[in-house]
């Protein structure tokens, strides 16, 4: 028979031992699932943009069914008057956010400064907002970039969009049907009209392409939809080109100014990120 106190020993060790081996399954998943920063709120958690800050900055907007900009809640249809006056050449647009708040800071990150690992976060909720509306979509394609402007960036963030969001919604997505052959100086610093001047003609369908975008219901992708102009061209192109239909999908809208009903240019604002400070 073990003495008293062998086994008090033994099941001490045990204890030790069961203990040992839990922190280091604890610290194996740590490794598989490494913990960075939220880059809204800064909070440390394992997504790039963390659900209180999803959840804060996502408000519920009434949108019109065609273009996607904002409408009054005393607004008396689901069109907005400037696409009841002219419908767009896309028969939907569909957006996840305004381009208000800390949006435009992140996309910026993403489109400019190189920080891709946020094109995933922003397709999942453009894609949350996609699904009940997409209808019979079968082919996502991003807008394209220029030659010149993918060299000076190193990448197309509309086709890192493209390819997140259709991954989420388990379609067919693909970069190398529709070119943008000319480059134009940055839409962003042009107002609407000089932005329809720019955008005509600029895109192309690659000559491979006709047949395989005959009477398909194609999506195109962007980061942001300012006046709808590239989308709008993009999707004329496309048409032209024998696609059935083509709808509009943008991370975020530039939203209406109070007063007149149109995008405003810049809705960059500064925000309290506290909420998920300690």
């Amino acid at each position: 028979m073990m003495p008293q106190g062998a086994t008090q020993y033994i099941d001490w060790m045990l204890s030790a031992l069961l203990t040992r081996a839990n922190h280091a399954r604890l610290a194996l998943a740590r490794a598989a699932r490494p913990a960075s920063q939220c880059h809204l709120c800064r909070a440390w958690q394992s997504e790039p943009v963390c659900a209180a800050c999803v959840q804060a900055w996502r408000p519920s907007v009434r949108r019109c069914l065609r273009c996607a900009i904002d409408l009054d809640d005393d607004h008396p249809d689901t069109i907005c008057q400037r696409c009841e006056d002219q419908s767009p050449e896309f028969d939907r647009a569909i957006v996840a956010l305004d381009y208000s708040g800390p949006w435009p800071s992140l996309l910026a990150r993403l489109k400019f400064q190189g920080a891709t690992a946020l094109a995933r976060p922003l397709a999942q909720l453009l894609a949350e907002a996609v699904q009940p509306r997409r209808g019979a979509t079968d082919l996502v394609l991003p807008v394209p970039l220029s030659q010149q402007r993918l060299r000076e960036r190193g990448y197309n963030q509309a086709w890192l969009l493209a390819k997140a969001v259709s991954q989420n919604l388990g379609m067919e997505a693909r970069t190398d049907m529709l070119a943008r052959p000319h480059h134009t100086q940055r839409l962003m610093t042009l107002s609407a009209e000089e932005r329809m001047l720019q955008i005509q003609e600029a895109f192309q369908v690659m000559p491979h392409a006709h047949a395989a975008l005959a009477g398909r219901h194609i999506a195109i992708v962007d980061d942001v939809m300012t006046t709808g102009a590239t989308l709008n061209a993009c999707a004329r192109t496309l048409l032209e080109a024998g696609a059935r239909s083509v709808s509009a999908w943008a991370v975020a809208r530039t939203p209406a100014r109070p007063d007149t009903g149109s995008e405003t240019a810049d809705t960059t604002a500064r925000v309290d990120f506290s909420h998920g400070l300690s």
